[in-house]
């Protein structure tokens, strides 16, 4: 039997079995929660206009998006969909705002965490949000 080493289980595992096992007891109560999302997410069916950025805080691609699910740290994009450009290879940023819903007018921008391109999904994490009135 192989044991995949990047499974969540192994991860909580190797962490009860570590000296960062008392860190983590010290500020949460439950262990086995360790590993887990610090915040809920909220689910969001929201359309979102969308750019990635590159170093030099250039354009390198637009387009829309919706708006899957959010939490106060960062947002799951998903049906990407791109009116000029695409992925970068390189590093990038990202920026989107809200342009329906309870949510309108709300900005956001942020740093990539993980992008597929097979499902068109794109997890950034917060920066910064802002609201113009």
């Amino acid at each position: 039997m192989t044991v995949n080493t990047g499974s969540h289980r192994v991860t909580l595992e190797r962490i009860k079995q570590s000296k960062a096992r008392e860190t983590v007891v010290a500020t949460n109560e439950n262990p086995k929660i360790a590993c887990r999302r610090e915040f809920r997410r909220e689910a969001s069916n929201q359309r979102v206009h969308f750019a990635l950025h590159g170093a030099a805080s250039e354009r390198l691609a637009h387009g829309t998006a919706i708006l899957l699910d959010y939490s106060p740290q960062g947002a799951l994009l998903g049906h990407v969909i791109f009116e000029d450009g695409f992925w970068p290879d390189g590093e990038f940023s990202v920026s989107f705002r809200i342009t329906g819903g309870q949510y309108e007018g709300v900005n956001a921008y942020g740093t990539p965490l993980r992008f597929a391109t097979s499902r068109a999904n794109l997890a950034v994490r917060f920066d910064g949000l802002y609201v113009k009135l």
